[in-house]
């Protein structure tokens, strides 16, 4: 089999580099920034050409293949530089690319320290990317390039990190400090213990999990190395031209460096996942014994003030028993008066004790919302590393899915036919899985950009989309909206939702009725526009119509999908500060109402 996939390898790299060489050409290519100054080390395509590195002074040769096509079209591979345009100039075969440096959404250009109650802290000296930086008085520190917000940190001297917040409106990096405290009281200690042990299980099935993807990204990596000896003992071999083996050697210097890559990622992520445990781990220990301080600090307080109630009581008394003596008792009546002013000062003083106690479990409060802005940050972290290691995994799949759709058409075999045919379902399901969760995460980082739409036209080019799939020609579509109907929202956004009603309309039409069909209609109202989704398809059943928004939620288990798109449509349409509502019975149809401001 090994032999087989080989042979596939190889008749289809000599497909893509047999092209004839009299129609290649030559260009000197020029990357620039804004400014006019070199950009070194950026790879950039010219009209589908392959990627090629700039060298220091911005300068790279491209080979094209055929005629050059104006206006010249570049591709940059960095997402971190936008392209601004391309200039040609014909007597000089070469092209001058203008690019501007972006900042990313998981980069910053300055940092800020503060301490627990907020307050900046100047004069500190913090080290991020092997550069060391002293906070002005406002506790800010810029940097000169823009970073990752997750680089490593290089704390000032006798602090200790209790949170971090990424400002993404200011590309901000922003630290809350507190000093080490060297001295730490055994008793708390065996107690923070004690607490830890109580979520030690979680902890370690945590650590399981970890391991368990380490050896994923093990296996992964393991059938990269299998790939890069393939190529290896074909470069061995003397039936390939040069041509080939040096695009052989390039395709190998592609697998190592994504072998590289992954090793890395995986490090990066056991790192970040272990710091994360750590910090958990802190914040349990931390709000115990913030909550234990407190609890003891109270009950101190109240024991006191009943027994200061107590004695009063008997004191009152007995007062009341020498009042009838008054005349032989005014002095001892006196002193019982002298003793109640006492006693009234002594409660005062306890007030203030309890007020005292209830500004630091103010203060408690303040510091849980820290704890929990920090676990926010995790969480976007998280969400960034999803986002990430899709984006990275998409191109590897898409290899796979090329390849076996050539082994498909070429291989005659029968059983390898049937592994093909098993590889290529079960890698389209995958791509579907990491497209849907690339969607995912940019509808949470989306920010909606509002502006009119022609509802009209909008709908007429999603219905348009679908004409060719399956039961497009059975399902009768008719539109109810005037023409002229124009509404304000993020075109983007607006348009994945009505393509996603529309879509399933048609895929879950029943095609066994005489008249399957989709009724849209759209109406302005004092609460907003209206849109009505109706159809007399499949169906859903009543007890599963609260879940079908849940995540990875499939009223039928054995569909293709991924459970994602209902999902994706909820989230988007709160992004919206829209509302929706569902009514379904099977056999019957559904019908789905969306309500979104004007």
């Amino acid at each position: 089999m090994s032999r087989r996939l080989l042979y596939i390898l190889s008749l289809f790299l000599s497909l893509c580099f047999q092209q004839p060489l009299a129609a290649q050409q030559q260009l000197e290519v020029r990357v620039q920034d804004q400014q006019k100054r070199a950009v070194p080390g950026l790879r950039v395509s010219i009209q589908n050409s392959n990627y090629v590195s700039t060298d220091q002074q911005g300068q790279a040769s491209v080979r094209l293949e055929g005629d050059l096509r104006l206006p010249v079209r570049a591709e940059l591979e960095d997402e971190r530089w936008e392209l601004l345009r391309a200039e040609y100039y014909e007597a000089s075969k070469r092209v001058i690319v203008l690019v501007r440096r972006m900042i990313m959404p998981n980069e910053i250009v300055a940092i800020q320290l503060l301490d627990s109650l907020n307050q900046p802290q100047p004069g500190l000296v913090i080290g991020i990317e092997n550069a060391r930086l002293t906070t002005d008085a406002g506790g800010m520190a810029a940097l000169a390039l823009p970073v990752s917000a997750n680089a490593q940190l290089q704390l000032p001297d006798g602090y200790r990190l209790q949170s971090r917040q990424l400002i993404a409106s200011t590309h901000t990096l922003s630290l809350i400090l507190k000093k080490e405290d060297k001295l730490q009281d055994p008793v708390a200690a065996a107690e923070a213990d004690l607490l830890v042990k109580a979520y030690e299980s979680d902890f370690e099935r945590i650590s399981m999990q970890i391991e368990q993807d380490r050896a994923v990204y093990e296996e992964r990596n393991e059938e990269v190395r299998q790939e890069i000896l393939k190529i290896q003992e074909k470069l061995a071999g003397e039936d390939i031209t040069d041509t080939q083996r040096a695009e052989l050697r390039g395709y190998l210097q592609g697998l190592e460096k994504t072998l590289e890559q992954n090793s890395e990622a995986m490090r990066l992520s056991e790192q970040r996942t272990k710091d994360a445990l750590l910090q958990l781990r802190n914040l349990l220990v931390e709000k115990d014994s913030i909550s234990r301080v407190a609890l003891g600090r109270i009950q101190q307080i109240e024991a006191e003030k009943a027994v200061v109630e107590e004695a009063f009581r008997k004191k009152l008394l007995v007062f009341a028993g020498v009042t009838l003596g008054l005349l032989l008792l005014l002095g001892v009546v006196y002193f019982f008066a002298f003793k109640f002013r006492q006693q009234k000062n002594w409660l005062k003083e306890v007030n203030k004790r309890l007020k005292a106690v209830q500004a630091e479990l103010t203060q408690n409060v303040h510091e849980l919302n820290l704890k929990k802005a920090q676990i926010e940050d995790h969480n976007q972290q998280l969400e960034l590393f999803v986002y990430k290691a899709s984006h990275d995994i998409k191109g590897p799949l898409r290899s796979i899915m090329g390849l076996t759709q050539i082994g498909l058409n070429d291989v005659k075999d029968t059983v390898a036919l049937e592994y093909f045919g098993h590889i290529f379902k079960s890698t389209r399901r995958l791509d579907n899985l990491l497209m849907d969760l690339l969607k995912l995460t940019k509808v949470k980082q989306a920010e909606v950009e509002r502006q009119e739409i022609n509802v009209h036209s909008m709908l007429q080019e999603i219905i348009q989309s679908f004409s060719n799939i399956r039961h497009f020609n059975l399902v009768k579509i008719e539109l109810d909206l005037p023409e002229d109907l124009v509404m304000v929202s993020d075109e983007k956004l607006l348009y994945s939702v009505l393509q996603n009603f529309v879509e399933n309309g048609i895929k879950y039409c029943d095609p066994y009725k005489s008249e399957p069909y989709l009724k849209i209609a759209v109406a302005q109202q004092e609460r907003g526009t209206v849109f009505s989704f109706k159809d007399n398809g499949l169906g859903v059943p009543e007890e599963y119509l609260p879940k079908i928004f849940d995540m990875f939620f499939k009223v039928d288990p054995s569909s293709d999908g991924t459970g994602l798109g209902l999902h994706i449509v909820k989230l988007t349409i709160e992004k919206l500060g829209g509302k929706l509502q569902v009514r379904s019975r099977v056999k019957e149809g559904s019908t789905f109402i969306l309500t979104l401001p004007t």
